[in-house]
Formats: structure tokens, sequence, C-alpha cells
């Protein structure tokens, strides 16, 4: 006999809340399509779906307990608990003078009366489940509903406030996985509590895999492994998982289960975020010596579990060129976290947006040590213009919030990339926050620009014939950047294979070094440079050029060159 499982966290949350008298209207979001564990009354463990879940807890004390969605209209436990509501119900409406109803009707606009009539009347003892509530508040434009839209918004905000609900022993609670999908004014009241149903953690995956039927599945992994390696997932993905792995015989290893996690991941975020691989270390890294240094300390505390030493997120500034993305993608790869990567998740539908920024934070915090890598930040966090209806405000104040929680320093680090720190809320870069601001630079010297020569030409796996002068390719790139130099490398070798040689010669070099073009938009890439120097976090990062300049004279020099570049520094 299995032992009973203790109540979820989210579901004992509820409770006390409910039993305080905090609330008697609650929205319940997030994992909420998920299996919760219940226990039989013989002590057999089961998992069973969120509305299963809520109609056995509240039958243990209420008497009537009533589920709703827009689909499937009005649907109790058995007859006896129909009969109970369509007395109660008739009951409040006899005594107001009111029509009674003997079929159950479907739409919200009928069905909300007969459920605020239920639990309202302080002699009723009744638990109301409304799934779906997206459908039927959705997070629309008041000018865009209807007239039925927006009574049955009112009538879901009175309910909390209601005087008979408040007194009386009923309870309501609404479900859906997305609050960003929900009214903002209903989300918004005083009177409803929130309550997240999280991913599970280990312990809730590996008390799961326990009493799952692995016949004939194939698996080199201890349940221990199993259960750290499957973060990020629900149990009806673990579950997926294992059937998959019996379906087709495959063993189920290190590789599967990421290939597998990645596919569920980016399918569950609709193509909102991307996984990244690197297939490259802080090694392949050409110069920034200086970074590297930083980021290895950062890495070496992530792996050794000092979570004070980690940084809440990380900017990295600097002008376009630099290898920005590179060296976040190769931090990745030395800290051992879990990568992803922002892709456009901005919609122009109310309340998308938002929503889709919090699928992507549920599934960063469910991985459990994740690196996030927000690219080009100044436009992805902005709508590029105004009159967006709040929706880069809210955006920002969301990553704000997620960011200022302590729990998730040494676990979850996002680090953001731009070469316009300046576009950024101010508030979002502060300290607690951001601890780390790291700027890019152009290389300095003629060693850092052979240095990142070389590194790009073995990591494209190019032979260059004989000892190729890479001093003089050094002296003779100097204002190139990293990708610019990257640029002649790869010339080079496009030159040599266009004559069908394997080998690239020296000529080969010198004809590509004549023939790229570096960036001559010089004045906008000293603006980007002076930025990363202003936004800098330590001085010691910083190019000797720079190393003794005050606040002072980087802002009159950042003044001038706005002058000078016009529009093009808005």
């Amino acid at each position: 006999m299995q032992p009973s499982p203790a109540l979820p966290a989210w579901a004992n949350q509820l409770r006390e809340r409910y039993l305080a008298g905090e609330a008697s209207v609650f929205l319940v979001h997030g994992n909420t399509r998920d299996v919760q564990p219940w226990a039989d009354p013989d002590g057999t463990l089961r998992y069973v779906p969120l509305r299963v879940f809520l109609e056995r807890t509240f039958a243990r004390t209420k008497e009537v307990v009533v589920y709703y969605n827009l689909a499937e209209g009005l649907e109790f436990v058995d007859a006896v608990q129909k009969q109970r509501f369509l007395r109660a119900v008739n009951n409040v409406r006899t005594l107001s003078v009111r029509e009674t109803v003997t079929e159950l009707p479907r739409t919200p606009s009928a069905v909300l009366p007969l459920l605020e009539d239920l639990v309202t009347a302080e002699s009723h003892n009744a638990a109301v489940i409304i799934d779906y509530v997206e459908t039927v508040a959705p997070n629309a434009d008041l000018a865009f509903m209807s007239d039925a839209d927006k009574a049955n918004l009112v009538t879901l905000m009175r309910l909390g406030s209601d005087p008979g609900l408040q007194a009386g022993n009923s309870v309501v609670v609404m479900i859906t996985e997305q609050l960003a999908d929900v009214s903002r004014r209903l989300v918004a009241s005083a009177n409803l509590a929130t309550v997240e149903v999280p991913l599970p953690d280990e312990a809730a995956r590996a008390a799961f895999l326990a009493v799952q039927d692995r016949r004939d599945v194939k698996c080199e992994l201890t349940d221990e492994q199993l259960g750290k390696v499957s973060a990020g997932l629900s149990l009806m993905q673990v579950r997926g998982l294992l059937r998959t792995a019996r379906q087709s015989g495959e063993t189920i290893t290190f590789r599967t289960v990421n290939r597998r996690k990645k596919a569920i991941i980016e399918q569950e975020c609709n193509g909102l975020v991307e996984f990244v691989d690197p297939g490259h270390s802080f090694a392949d890294v050409g110069g920034n010596e200086t970074i590297k240094a930083t980021l290895t300390r950062v890495a070496d505390a992530i792996k050794a579990g000092k979570r004070s030493a980690v940084p809440m997120g990380a900017i990295f500034v600097g002008p376009m060129g630099t290898g920005k993305t590179f060296v976040a993608e190769a931090f990745a790869a030395s800290s051992g976290l879990t990568c992803l990567k922002f892709k456009n998740f901005r919609e122009k539908w109310v309340g998308s947006t938002e929503g889709n920024l919090e699928r992507i934070l549920t599934v960063v915090d469910g991985l459990g040590y994740a690196l996030l890598i927000i690219d080009e930040a100044d436009r992805s966090l902005s709508a590029g213009g105004e009159g967006d209806g709040g929706t880069s405000s809210r955006v920002i104040a969301r990553l704000k919030e997620f960011m200022s929680d302590t729990r998730h320093r040494g676990r979850v680090l996002i680090v953001m990339m731009t070469n316009r720190p300046d576009k950024l809320d101010t508030d979002l870069k502060r300290p607690g926050r951001f601890d780390l601001k790291i700027p890019f630079f152009f290389p300095e010297s003629g060693a850092e620009r052979t240095a990142i020569g070389k590194a790009i030409a073995k990591r494209a796996a190019l032979t260059i014939e004989g000892e190729a002068d890479w001093s003089a390719f050094g002296d003779r790139t100097g204002g190139y950047s990293a990708a610019e130099i990257e640029a002649v490398v790869l010339a080079a070798a496009n030159v040599a294979s266009a004559e069908d040689r394997a080998t690239i010669t020296q000529a080969d070099i010198d004809r590509a070094l004549a023939d790229v073009v570096p960036s001559r938009d010089t004045r906008m890439l000293d603006y980007m440079e002076l930025l990363a120097v202003f936004e800098a976090s330590s001085r010691h990062m910083l190019p000797a050029r720079f190393a003794e300049i005050t606040t002072e004279q980087v802002q009159d020099r950042l003044d001038d060159l706005r002058l000078r570049l016009g529009g093009r520094a808005g």
C-alpha cells in the first residue's frame, strides 16, 4: 500500500487561505493541465487530472460540487449532485420571486447567474469550478466586448465581494493556464486570490516515477538521474516520455531525454524560445581575456553551488560584431546551464505578448538550472514605438518581478545583449537584477586580432599553407570588429574554394584583406563604445584608453555625439 501523498503545496496554500477567510474566490493558473497525486480509500496512489482532484477534494466537505466550462456546460459527479444543485438554486429564486429552472443552460450569460445564486446564499455549502475561465472573461478591451461579455465579467468580479459568499461556506475556483489570457480587471480584483500550480520539482517527479509501470521500457538512467534530467517537464510529459520509449523500443538515455525535452518545450512555447546547444567553449573564443576570466569565475561558482557569488543577471553591452552572442553561448557550455534564447514573443493581440512571456518564464523556472539569452534586448523588450497599449511596460514589469526573486539566484541566469543600453528601462538595469554589466569593444591590439583570426580559422577547420604571417594580419586589421575579422578569414577560404584548393595561402588572405570593407559608420560605433563604457559595472573590464575617463567626461562625449548623430541616436 502506498502512503497517502501530502497535499500539493499549491492546494495546501489554497486551503489555508480559504480557511483563514482571506478569500472565497480563487484563480488557479500555471501547470493546470497536468495530473495531481490522489490516494484512494484503500491507499492506492493515483495521478488524476486537476478537475478530478478538485472535485474529489471538495466532495469531502461540500454538499454540492459543480463543474463548468464553455464547451461542456454544467457537469456533476452524479445525478444526486445535479438534483441538489437545482434544488438549492430554485429555493433562492423562489424566495426572490424569479423564474425557476428545470433544464441546465450552457451559455455563460445563463449559467453564471445560477452559480451566483448557489454560492452567495449563506445557507449553501457549495464548490464551483469554472474551467478555461479565459473563454468566459478574456483579456479584451472593453470597447470591443459585447454587452453579454461585459455582464459575465461583472458577475465574476462581484462574486469575491459578495457578503453572502464571504460569510458562508462556499468557494469558487476558476482555472486557466495563463493569467495574461484572463481579463486584467478580474485578475486585479481585490477579493480574488491567485494560486499558481508550478511545474513538478525533482521530488514530485521522483514520486511519480516510482509508481509508473515501466515494464518493457529500456532505460540506462537511475530514477534519481531521470528525475533530474527531466526538469522542466510536466508529469504528463514524463509519462509520454516513458510511453514513447515503450512503443519505439528506444533506450532512454541522457541524450534521448534531452532531445525529447527540447522538442516538447519548444512546442510548448509555440516557437517562442530556441534551445541552444553550444558547440564551442571559451577555448574557441579569441581575445576577450578579461571577459572570459570574469565569466569563468561565474561558471565555476554555478557548478560549485556558490549561489551568492552568481549574479542575478548580466548585460553584454557594446557595438555590433564584438562577439557578444558567441561569448554568451560559450558561457552556457562552460556553466552547464540549459541554454534557451528568446525568439520573437510579441504579438498584436491584447494580452498575447504578456502571455507569451509568462509561458517562457514558467518553462525557464521549471528547468531548474537555465540560462536565458535575450539578444537585441532594446528591441525585444519594446514595441519599437509608442502606442502599444502599455504592453512594453507590463513586459518589463514582469521581467523585473521575475529577476527580483532571490530564489532564482545561482539557478536561473538571464543574459541580455544590446548595443543600445540607453534604450533599456533604467530600473531594469540596476544592481540586484543585472549585477554584472560587461562591456565589449573591438579588439584593441594586433595580438588580440591575431588571436581572433586564429580561433576563427581553427573553428572553421581551415588549413592554412605554411606559416601565415599572422602578425601582419593583426596589424592590417586595425579597427576591425571580430565579425569583420571573421569575414576576412572566410573570404580567404572562399577564394581558395573557388580555385578548388583545400589549403589557404597567404595570397588568399591578402586578397581577402584588400576586398573586405570594414564598417565606416565611425560616429555610431564611437557612440556605442561610450555607452558600453558608461554601463560597465567594473572599471577593470575597460580598455586602457578608457581606464581613467570620468563619468562626466563620458556624458559630455555622449552628448556631443548625440548632436552629431541627430535622430539616429534617439
